[in-house]
């Protein structure tokens, strides 16, 4: 089923309100129009809403986690962009302590999600619903659960693993370490892997299928170390034909994108005309206006000439003080009278290759890892790499395209600067003085005071 369109929004996010709790990790408020709990789970219709109430709550509001403030925070954080604002130093500047803005929605709002699905999960397994019905919400309500996790570890290492919706048990929960979260997600992604169908429910790729959470299990899988197992799954994503590079950039972030494996659509509550959150906070208000995002010099040196990113993907402007480039992978702020065009991309098909390239670096397959990158440059417009490149040059390549292909999206050269421990030497070229210290997140102190159980992650 195609995901409900923004006119009927109010009562899907009604009926996945309903499901959450008061946890103090949570700020939600009650919905204004209640549903039962014991009738979310009667029958099909009802129980496909509380899995479509998970992603509009994921993407309802500007600046939250899902709809664009982590990609955003962790992007300045690293060497992609910085920002203007002066809100935003701390984390341009390396100086995240407990207290600084923003930080408690890294933490508050996945749990909030996590917190959803953990519900839908229960709520499905003890209803009486077709077996078919159960498996397929189950395994979306897991991949979500995963997702979110997936992000918790990586930012916080050591977090509360909550798989139930007890909410006395959740606030108190202590934290276990990185190597138990991973575990679990594997578990939980192959069996949202076996359950969940392969077609997408309707025409459009805004409910996971089975090769979105392929493709979310190829990146644990690299994440964790286990190679083998991250070539398989990134295959299985490269081989279906249903995805596609696209030729021309500027078609990947459009809702019909072939790229695609996961989207989101914004749920449009404040702001008319919004095709995705991050679209309306970094695009410029018109053509000859600045913007406020600038891609970090370092950056934009290491794009090599005729490079397609660097000419569809980064929009420049001038001031006085120089010729700036600005993010621009979403190309509409608002569209006030015309149809949606772009949905927020969680994930597509270009990082399969990138993932698949290192994991078979890693497993001495050079010439094959080869042919990967050569996908992404060729689509980029540049020359192709030789087969005799040497592998260490072959491992910084690969570092290089990861990092130009997705600037800007979802934290992903921070997180990877971090687990190959490149942070310091990379970042340290752009930021200056940048120590090991500095690649700790700190768990907000507001977090902190709501379980007496939680420590900080100090190093």
């Amino acid at each position: 089923m195609k995901l409900i369109k923004s006119t009927i929004y109010s009562s899907i996010i009604s009926l996945s309100l309903l499901l959450s709790s008061c946890e103090s990790f949570l700020d939600i408020d009650p919905p204004k129009d209640q549903v039962s709990a014991e009738n979310a789970f009667q029958d099909a219709k009802s129980a496909e809403a509380t899995i479509l109430g998970v992603y509009s709550n994921m993407n309802n509001f500007n600046n939250q986690f899902g709809s664009g403030l982590l990609a955003m925070l962790m992007s300045i954080t690293a060497d992609d962009y910085y920002s203007a604002f002066t809100s935003y130093d701390a984390y341009k500047l390396n100086n995240i302590t407990p207290n600084t803005d923003y930080l408690d929605r890294l933490w508050s709002q996945p749990y909030s999600t996590i917190g959803h699905c953990n519900k839908v999960i229960e709520g499905v397994e003890n209803s009486s619903l077709s077996a078919e019905i159960k498996k397929q919400i189950s395994a979306e309500a897991r991949f979500t659960r995963s997702f979110h996790y997936f992000y918790l570890v990586n930012l916080f290492k050591k977090i509360p693993l909550v798989t139930n919706s007890d909410v006395s048990s959740s606030n108190t929960q202590g934290q276990v370490s990185p190597e138990e979260v991973y575990n679990f997600l594997v578990q939980d992604l192959k069996q949202a892997e076996a359950d969940i169908d392969d077609d997408y429910q309707g025409t459009e790729r805004v409910r996971p299928n089975k090769k979105a959470v392929s493709a979310l299990l190829a990146r644990v899988y690299l994440y964790k170390g286990d190679y083998e197992n991250a070539e398989i799954s990134a295959s299985k994503v490269i081989e279906d034909t249903r995805y596609q590079l696209m030729n021309n950039l500027n078609e990947v972030f459009l809702k019909t994108s072939k790229e695609a494996l996961w989207q989101i659509q914004t749920v449009n509550t404040s702001t008319a005309g919004v095709n995705t959150w991050e679209g309306f906070s970094m695009v410029p208000v018109n053509a000859t206006a600045r913007g406020y995002y600038n891609v970090f010099q370092k950056t934009m040196d290491s794009f090599e000439v005729d490079d397609k990113r660097k000419t569809d993907w980064l929009k420049p402007y001038t001031i006085t003080s120089g010729t700036f480039y600005t993010p621009y992978k979403y190309k509409i702020r608002t569209s006030i009278g015309s149809p949606v065009m772009e949905y927020n991309m969680v994930l597509r098909l270009a990082e399969q290759y990138l993932i698949r390239a290192e994991a078979r670096l890693k497993l001495n397959k050079n010439k094959l890892a080869v042919d990967d990158v050569n996908a992404i440059r060729k689509r980029a417009g540049l020359i192709l790499l030789p087969e005799t490149i040497a592998a260490n040059d072959l491992a910084i390549a690969i570092e290089k395209e990861k990092h130009l292909e997705l600037l800007g999206e979802w934290g992903h050269r921070w997180f990877d600067l971090n687990r190959t421990n490149r942070a310091v030497a990379v970042l340290s070229q752009t930021k200056g003085n940048f120590t090991q210290e500095d690649t700790r997140i700190p768990i907000a102190q507001s977090i902190l005071l709501s379980n007496i159980n939680l420590k900080q992650n100090d190093q």
